[in-house]
C-alpha cells in the first residue's frame, strides 16, 4: 500500500522516534541500546505470505511475549510489541545486568522481574512511536499502559494473533544491547481512516519536497 517515497519517508520517521525511545532505555537500564528499524510495511494481514521468513514471528509455533497498547480517537488503533520468549529473556536479562546472554529454548523461565523489565521497555518503547505519531498528525492521543502477556502459540492457532486486525504497520526491529542483537516486531493496527490521515499527511510533506 505505500509506495517507496512513502516507505522511505515512514521508515525515516519512525527510526527518529525510536531513536529517542532508546535514549530514554539507554538512561534506565543504564547501558547503551540502540534500536533500528530497517524496514517498514503497511499490509494487510490476509496478504501476509507464511513462507515469507521476515513474518516468521507470526507463524512460528511457541512461546511469545506480546505487549500491546489501545490508543485514540482521532488516531486510532492499537499497537503491539512482539518477541519470540528466548529473545524476551535475553533482553530482560542484559537490562538487568546479568552475564547469560543466552537461555534453554524448552525453558524461558521468565521471572516476575524480567516482566517488569519488558514491561517498562514496552511502555517506552510503544508509547514514544504512538506519541510521535500523534505529534506528526498535530493531534491529542489518549491511551493506558501497555498490557503485557505470554502466550503459546501452536500450528492451529498462529494465525488468531491478528485476525481481527485488517490492515497493520509492521516495524522490522532489531535491539541492540552490550553487542547482543534482540530481534523482536512491532505490529501497529490501524483503523482504515487513521491509515487515511497518516497517508494524508505523508503525502502532503512528500509533496511540500518534492513538488
Amino acid at each position: 500500500m505505500l509506495n517507496d517515497l512513502q516507505k522511505d519517508l515512514l521508515t525515516e520517521l519512525v527510526n527518529v522516534y525510536v531513536g529517542q525511545a532508546a535514549n530514554m532505555l539507554s538512561e534506565i537500564v543504564e547501558k547503551r541500546i540502540v534500536l533500528n528499524i530497517p524496514e517498514v510495511e503497511l499490509i494487510s494481514i490476509s496478504d501476509v505470505d507464511p513462507g515469507d521468513r521476515r513474518y516468521n514471528i507470526f507463524f512460528s509455533e511457541g512461546h511469545l511475549f506480546r505487549s500491546s497498547l489501545q490508543f485514540g480517537y482521532e488516531f486510532q488503533g492499537k499497537a503491539f510489541l512482539m518477541f519470540p520468549v528466548e529473545q524476551a529473556k535475553v533482553l530482560a536479562n542484559i537490562c538487568l545486568g546479568e552475564l547469560s546472554e543466552s537461555v534453554i529454548p524448552d525453558d524461558p523461565d521468565l521471572m516476575d522481574t524480567d516482566l517488569d523489565v519488558l514491561k517498562e521497555v514496552s511502555n517506552v518503547l510503544l508509547n514514544a512511536i504512538i506519541g510521535e505519531f500523534g505529534n506528526f498528525l498535530e493531534i491529542k492521543l489518549e491511551y493506558v499502559l501497555p498490557d503485557i502477556e505470554l502466550i503459546y502459540v501452536t500450528n492451529s492457532d498462529q494465525q488468531i494473533l491478528l485476525q481481527n486486525e485488517v490492515y497493520v504497520l509492521v516495524l522490522h526491529t532489531s535491539f541492540l544491547l552490550a553487542d547482543t542483537d534482540v530481534t523482536g516486531i512491532i505490529v501497529i493496527a490501524l483503523s482504515m481512516n487513521s491509515i487515511s490521515s497518516l497517508l494524508a499527511k505523508m503525502d502532503a510533506l512528500l509533496e511540500a519536497d518534492h513538488g
